[in-house]
């Protein structure tokens, strides 16, 4: 769980770049011809990043993955890219929040008889 999400953010990276490059004509992109390809390819990689990010689970990254990519490859336009940036940003969001839930349930594996130590003082 508390495993850094390097490979699902070099992932998006790389998405991110390649749908970049697709509206801008930049390296690596450098025809109108290849564009729309590379663009779908790298919204398609923007969907993987953001299916795994979102689960611990094999059977449910497998399922949503491919969902994901293909529909992020099918909605990827002009106007569609800063919406699949903001969905997978908040998939990270959302890890995070994950990540510190479990941090303080590690640190307080008894919050129950903390707060009571807490709201229970003698002479108070």
């Amino acid at each position: 769980m508390t495993r850094p999400a390097i490979t699902h953010a070099i992932t998006a990276t790389a998405g991110i770049y390649l749908m970049r490059a697709a509206l801008t004509l930049t390296t690596p992109i450098s025809t109108n011809t290849i564009a729309p390809i590379a663009g779908s390819i790298g919204a398609a990689l923007v969907g993987i990043a953001t299916a795994v990010t979102m689960s611990r689970s094999r059977t449910i990254r497998a399922i949503t993955a491919p969902g994901l990519a293909i529909g992020y490859a099918l909605v990827f336009t002009v106007d569609t890219t800063s919406a699949l940036i903001v969905g997978y940003l908040a998939a990270l969001t959302w890890w995070g929040i994950r990540l510190t839930a479990h941090t303080l349930r590690l640190a307080f594996p008894q919050p129950g008889t903390a707060l009571r130590r807490l709201t229970d003082r003698p002479g108070g």
